[in-house]
């Protein structure tokens, strides 16, 4: 079997790519064992243009907005369903230099921060909170494991999805062709997230291995028309009508399993938050393929243009996947140029070990 590209896995980054390579005529094989516990499958699918403790805009969101909703809108119509919602964030300071921090960034003039356009009366129906209420806007929920499911029967229907696990023993690469048993590509990509660390061509990259973990509950009477922030926690609309409670952002840790201490602590937080009751459904957890510098891998391997990476993505996929898929497009078809602080060129001398 011959094709243009051979790619490594098929969460946001591998759909994404294969997403636009097809859409420019290339040729495509994807290579994936389905996990229904990997990063992107358990993903909240928030994009949220403002971040941190210091209430920052994120990197990217004056441009990353309007072409997100560009391109998800897109797929949405090939597709024929709604994978974008448009969920504004409420967020509930929970201490005094939070609460400060958000007015000082709307004093500032930060554009995605309002006070709440939803009654303090109302909220108090459902939650605890000492605070005025904020508002962060525009924010978007994807429907990712729907996002990812519809394209990967649709790979499958092309015949463009072979369902296992990639083997980089059995990969070989030629001067001008790699070969992975018995199909020949032009080039091979690496979309396949923390797997990549394990990679004998990318595992001196810095990748910092991120643990999540979040909790799937039954909230039946709280509004569904926004996602809640309080401090680290993020209360957001799950399928089949519950709700994705979390996430963890851990950097050392001892099982990639989800673990009792958490579930505890964050229905210890719940109970605090909520006036009404809620039924702990599920308890997922999964490692994330974050960076030192928060920023992704994205290009050819400067050593070996036979092989390329998306990656690094962290917890910002539904938002970086689109456009650094998009840009890698261009840069394998047309060799127009990658982000220069996401190109993985930057690490050209640690890749040479």
């Amino acid at each position: 079997m011959t094709v243009d590209y051979v790619i490594i896995g098929q969460g946001l980054c591998g759909t994404w790519l294969s997403y636009y390579l097809l859409n420019s005529g290339a040729t495509v094989l994807v290579i994936d064992k389905f996990n229904d516990t990997s990063a992107s499958n358990v993903a909240s699918g928030l994009i949220n243009p403002v971040t941190g403790r210091r209430v920052v805009t994120t990197w990217m969101a004056e441009k990353l907005l309007p072409f997100l909703r560009n391109e998800y809108e897109e797929f949405n119509k090939q597709f024929h369903f709604g994978c974008m919602s448009q969920k504004n964030i409420l967020v509930f300071p929970s201490a005094p230099d939070l609460h400060e921090a958000f007015n000082k960034r709307r004093n500032e003039g930060n554009s995605y921060i309002f006070p709440s356009p939803v009654s303090k009366n109302l909220l108090q129906k459902h939650f605890n909170f000492p605070f005025d209420v904020m508002e962060i806007a525009p924010c978007y929920l994807i429907d990712v494991r729907e996002l990812i499911t519809r394209w990967r029967n649709y790979l499958k229907r092309g015949n463009a999805l072979i369902e296992d696990h990639f083997n980089e023993d059995k990969l070989v690469i030629g001067n001008d062709r790699i070969q992975y048993k018995d199909i020949v590509a032009k080039k091979i990509i690496y979309c396949n997230g923390i797997q990549a660390t394990f990679s004998k061509y990318w595992n001196t990259l810095p990748f910092v291995p991120n643990k999540g973990q979040a909790l799937i509950v039954d909230i039946p009477k709280i509004p569904r028309d926004h996602m809640y922030k309080f401090g680290h926690i993020a209360i957001t609309p799950w399928e089949h009508d519950l709700w994705w409670i979390g996430s963890s952002n851990e950097l050392e840790f001892e099982t990639d399993q989800p673990t009792e201490d958490f579930a505890k602590k964050t229905t210890a937080l719940l109970t605090a938050i909520l006036r009404t009751e809620f039924i702990v459904k599920a308890h997922v957890a999964s490692l994330r393929p974050a960076t030192v510098e928060r920023r992704p891998f994205v290009g050819a391997h400067p050593h070996n243009t036979r092989m390329a990476i998306l990656n690094g993505m962290g917890s910002k996929g539904c938002s970086l996947a689109p456009w650094f898929a998009k840009e890698l497009t261009g840069h394998l078809t047309a060799n127009t140029p990658v982000n220069i602080l996401a190109d993985v060129k930057r690490y050209t001398n640690i890749l040479k070990r």
